[in-house]
Order: C-alpha cells, then sequence, then structure tokens
C-alpha cells in the first residue's frame, strides 16, 4: 500500500482530479498484480482471441454435455465436485472411445466387457453348472464350520 504525503496531496494543483481525502492519496496493489497486469496485457491480442475460440469449440461444450446430460447442476464442496467431473468426464471418454475409437470390431473381450447385460442364463447345462458351484461351495462352509 502506498500512502502519499497529505502536504505534498494538498499542494498538488491535480488533487481535485486525483483524491478527496485531506490525508492524501492512497493505492492499495495486490502482491500478485504484477500478473494481472501481464494477463491485461495478453487480453485483446491474436494469440489470446485464439484461445478463446478454441475454448468456445472445445472446452465450453464438454461442460454444457456435462450440465445437461450428466446431472452436473450444482457444484458443492470441491472434494466431492471433483470425484464427480473425474467419474463425468470418465464417461464422457467412454463415450467418445466407443463413438470414434474403434476402426471395426474389437477383440472379443472388449466387446463383451461393452455389451449390455443380458438376461440370466436359460441353457440347463449352464444352470446346472451353477448349481453344481453353489452346491459344492455350500458344502465347503458347512465342512468348514462343522471342523
Amino acid at each position: 500500500m502506498y500512502q502519499a504525503d497529505a502536504a505534498t496531496c494538498n499542494a498538488c494543483p491535480a488533487k481535485s482530479r486525483c483524491t478527496t481525502s485531506p490525508r492524501g492519496r492512497t493505492l492499495r496493489r495486490s502482491l500478485d498484480e504484477t500478473y494481472f497486469d501481464r494477463v491485461r496485457g495478453y487480453q485483446g491480442t491474436e494469440p489470446d482471441e485464439k484461445a478463446l475460440r478454441k475454448s468456445r469449440v472445445w472446452v465450453e461444450p464438454l461442460f454444457a454435455e456435462a450440465k445437461e446430460w450428466h446431472g452436473m447442476f450444482r457444484f458443492r464442496r470441491l472434494r466431492k465436485v471433483n470425484g464427480e467431473a473425474l467419474l463425468v468426464a470418465a464417461g464422457q471418454n467412454v463415450k467418445r472411445l466407443l463413438t470414434f475409437g474403434g476402426r471395426g470390431p474389437g477383440k472379443a473381450t472388449q466387446v463383451a466387457a461393452l455389451r449390455p447385460p443380458g438376461p440370466p442364463p436359460t441353457h440347463p447345462i449352464i444352470l446346472a453348472a451353477g448349481i453344481t458351484v453353489v452346491r459344492k461351495h455350500l458344502a465347503q462352509n458347512v465342512s468348514q464350520q462343522a471342523g
């Protein structure tokens, strides 16, 4: 903070355009003011305009999608917001990978992992195998509890 001497300010012919205080002119500058000056000098230049145009095309639509389609209307608490934003961004990335990523069918495991879950298996062999596994598991638990 800079405080001009009151006697100097009161004797100055430009005082009426500078300050109305009888104690003299006071100037306050933030510790980060040098950075603010640098940003103000950069604003309006061609590289700044180019960066803003790029942001409007690449970044803003993603935030709009997160807000409109993924329910991120209100941001509360930094930790929760960061977690939620990471999950939404991961979902958006998966959607883009599925839309633009592949040039053909993926590996069988990828296709199976991305396939929506179907109805439970009804084939008799699959059902019998599942029941056999459950029976073995139950028998092991009973024998462990008895022993």
